[in-house]
């Protein structure tokens, strides 16, 4: 027995509640980063910076799985994310003392200059056209004094050489626990995007005598490659005096196989 509900406008109002499981199950086989080994990332470049970080926002920072590692280090964090089915298990798990803004990337609704250094982790930028990656450059530009940082993660090549094939759709499945998942990505020809339709299937609320009832939801992910020379150009044309990029999160420079390539930029001094 399935229920199916529509599409949803928001790719993350079915996922938010497993989120976290597909996070965890990223870390140990899809190479990612786990949120501790990115925070000492962050200290460590942010030590080799003129200003001192204290205040970080983070945008796209979905259900605050980075934001907490940073509260943990002492820290003081605002996410921002367009999800709200994101914000409130990220509300759950930070409570009421860490400020959380609902937006949609590039409105970012925050004052300017109060915060040292803003972050993004997981891919989230993946999700912005050039329009609105130049947009959000912007807006990042303006909450940031000079001498602030931003630190962001996108897909690398080796990402879409792993699941894109632009002759033919790629399928993948995956179940964990009670929630299983099946992916197909596809690479429209002469496309500036890459897609991933996304079908979930966990368990429905039992009643009316119902047994091994589950709820199959759809939702589509598109994803914009950012190459090198779009990141850089982007950083000189709003006052960023530096943009470096390194290979998931480590101190080796990104190359043709990285999977999650790790930007550093910092404001120019004035």
């Amino acid at each position: 027995m399935s229920v199916e509900t529509a599409i949803s406008a928001d790719p993350y109002a079915n996922l938010a509640a497993s989120y976290d499981r597909l996070a965890e199950w990223a870390v140990t086989d899809q190479e990612e980063s786990p949120r501790d080994r990115v925070a000492d990332f962050l200290q460590t470049f942010w030590r080799t910076q003129p200003r001192p970080v204290r205040a970080v926002l983070e945008i796209c920072c979905g259900t605050g799985l980075m934001l907490a590692e940073l509260v943990r280090r002492g820290y003081v964090v605002t996410g921002l994310d367009r999800s709200p089915a994101m914000l409130e298990q990220a509300r759950r798990r930070l409570g009421g003392d860490v400020t959380l803004v609902h937006a949609e990337l590039p409105d970012v609704p925050v004052p300017a200059g109060e915060f040292d250094a803003v972050i993004s982790a997981a891919g989230g930028l993946n999700y912005l056209s050039e329009p609105r990656i130049d947009a959000t450059f912007g807006a990042v530009a303006r909450v940031l004094p000079p001498g602030g940082t931003f630190v962001f993660d996108v897909f690398g090549q080796g990402f879409y050489d792993r699941f894109f094939d632009p002759s033919t759709p790629r399928v993948m499945a995956l179940e964990l626990g009670d929630v299983a998942y099946i992916w197909t990505f596809t690479a429209p020809a002469e496309r500036g995007f890459v897609d991933m339709a996304y079908t979930q299937f966990s368990p429905a609320a039992r009643g009316d005598g119902a047994a091994d009832a589950f709820v199959r939801t759809r939702d589509l992910h598109r994803y914009h490659p950012l190459p090198h020379d779009t990141v850089r150009r982007l950083a000189a044309e709003h006052g960023f005096a530096t943009a470096e990029v390194h290979d998931n999160y480590s101190a080796d420079p990104s190359g043709p196989h990285t999977i999650y390539d790790t930007w550093t930029l910092t404001r120019s001094a004035g």
